[in-house]
């Protein structure tokens, strides 16, 4: 995912800032794709979004064949195809389908390790590092990422302060690789890891509550209240209405067109309103004191 980037600038938004103090905040709850990270694709993308690839740069050629290509696989017979691989998505999320959880993840591993199964490709299948490095090659190409700028220093001055950091993200196994690249170090040196909640760990994905119940809990576990807390996301959907749902103050980061997701025909997003809207990592440093 790292070494196959290419720089990335975020793409100017419209939206006006809105600023104001946030009050008494303890703890900082981030998102990662279009927050932390900008996205080619505005979200982790092979989860969630296999068909849409065809915004990536590679032109027409097969971009399954071409990550296992990458990965240093020279038979190229039998392998499992774009739809196929997003069929499954669709099945194994379908299966998982409750009231309690209303967005069900999947383990983005799994579903290409079955694929490869399935096409009879068990050399790739069970080989972990390869099928992890294939997932990862198909990744970068469908969602370039690079980090956004300012984020790494306003997490610095964040931890410095001394708020506890948290993420809750939808995510996949690369996720963790690119939010340490950014801070530089391993997760824990800036973040709380009992603050931190990723969508494919538990099979369940914003806006369904279960990340954000599960935050909650540990912060009053901590004696924190909800509302000590903002989360800032880039959906208003996914971020603003789950967190609000849950309790947390709320910053709108609409500091990228690609990823800026304002949700306004959908209904649960009709009168809503983050705390505070910011284009820049700066915008938070002064809403929080």
């Amino acid at each position: 995912m790292i070494d196959n980037r290419r720089p990335l600038e975020p793409a100017p938004t419209e939206i006006e800032t809105q600023l104001s103090s946030l009050g008494n905040v303890r703890v900082v709850v981030l998102d990662v794709y279009g927050t932390l990270i900008i996205s080619g694709s505005g979200d982790v993308g092979t989860a969630e979004d296999v068909p849409t690839a065809t915004a990536s740069p590679i032109g027409s050629h097969d971009p399954v064949a071409q990550a296992v290509s990458a990965s240093g696989v020279k038979v190229l017979d039998h392998l499992p195809s774009m739809e196929q691989i997003r069929a499954r998505i669709e099945r194994v999320n379908r299966s998982r389908l409750f009231d309690t959880n209303p967005r069900p993840e999947v383990e983005i591993l799994d579903i290409w390790r079955a694929e490869f199964i399935e096409a009879g490709r068990s050399d790739i299948a069970l080989d972990p590092p390869l099928l992890a490095n294939i997932v990862a090659w198909f990744e970068s190409m469908m969602n370039p990422t690079w980090p956004m700028p300012g984020a790494a220093e306003a997490l610095d001055h964040l931890h410095a302060s001394g708020k506890s950091l948290g993420i809750v993200s939808n995510a996949q196994v690369f996720t963790i690789p690119l939010v340490e690249d950014l801070i530089d170090g391993p997760l824990e040196s800036r973040f709380d890891l009992n603050l931190c909640h990723f969508s494919n760990r538990y099979r369940a994905s914003k806006p369904g509550p279960l990340m954000f119940d599960r935050l909650v809990r540990e912060m009053a576990r901590r004696n924190i209240a909800a509302e000590e807390a903002v989360y800032v996301g880039n959906d208003m959907l996914n971020d603003v209405f789950a967190a609000k749902n849950a309790g947390l103050k709320t910053a709108l980061f609409a500091g990228d067109a690609r990823s800026l997701r304002l949700r306004q025909d959908h209904p649960s997003c009709a009168d809503l309103s983050a705390d505070v809207v910011i284009t820049s990592w700066n915008h938070l440093l002064e809403c929080i004191r």
